[in-house]
């Protein structure tokens, strides 16, 4: 198959209609997951359990599109497929990965939290500086904004920056055997040979045009996600949109030979 953002549409699209009691009874249990992710400090495991199924998902249909000829095969593997396949075959992978995406995100939290600290103490001091009456407080005021301003830039740089190589690193995951593999596949955000390697025209096509269909397809759901009715709606649509996400994943990371 051809990689292509139509391609990755009809190989969801296919999945999904050729199972639909297991596609919305996964659909249930994550939304379960999610609601149960409300109760105050236990809510925590259910977020975890919810983000690991919802990634094991995602690599099990990215690595059964490796072996469909065509999008309408998927039909037959979602006809095949039992619900404990769907979220536990593969969950050694998704567990893995979300360790690894979890330690990243703890990471570059703190990281924000620092330049964010700083900033707040540097206008502190600046702003005792004005009640003693001290002169050139405007100057140090515009100084501290103007560190915040560039600090809180350059890591929002850097996280464009990893962000175009997301979707490779992703289809790396899904590709991924076990726990470890899946792990260590995350990390190769910091892998230059990968960077390198994703810098192509087919590449950068198939990640410009998704990223344009993500946006749209958000923006759709949150409009869905307002109105009580509609919201069923909503949910099919972000359901659909996962494992559209997973064939680009697995597309990107083929587009990305090393």
């Amino acid at each position: 198959m051809r990689p292509s953002n139509k391609t990755a549409f009809d190989l969801a699209w296919n999945f999904f209609k050729g199972n639909y009691a297991l596609n919305f009874a996964a659909m249930a249990i994550l939304i379960v997951l999610n609601i149960l992710g409300m109760i105050p400090i236990l809510g925590i495991l259910f977020i975890f359990a919810y983000s690991v199924f919802s990634l094991a998902i995602q690599v099990y249909f990215g690595k059964k599109m490796q072996n469909a000829v065509t999008p309408e095969d998927m039909a037959a593997v979602a006809a095949q497929t039992k619900i404990r396949d769907l979220f536990m075959e593969h969950v050694d992978v998704a567990s893995g990965a979300f360790l690894a995406f979890l330690m990243l995100g703890i990471v570059f939290g703190l990281l924000f939290a620092i330049v964010a600290g700083m900033g707040a103490g540097m206008m502190h001091e600046s702003m005792q500086m004005q009640s003693m009456g001290m002169h050139g407080e405007e100057q140090m005021t515009m100084m501290v904004m103007s560190g915040m301003g560039i600090g809180g830039f350059l890591l929002l740089l850097i996280a464009l920056f990893l962000a175009y190589f997301f979707p490779a690193v992703m289809g790396k995951v899904i590709l991924a055997d076990d726990f470890v593999s899946g792990f260590k596949n995350a990390f190769l955000i910091f892998s230059p040979s990968l960077w390198k390697s994703c810098f192509n025209k087919d590449y950068f096509l198939l990640i410009l045009i998704w990223s344009i269909i993500i946006f749209v397809a958000l923006l759709i759901i949150f409009a869905l996600s307002a109105t009580l009715i509609l919201l069923p709606l909503g949910l099919v649509i972000a359901y659909i949109l996962a494992l559209y996400n997973a064939a680009i994943y697995v597309f990107a990371a083929q587009l990305a030979q090393e």
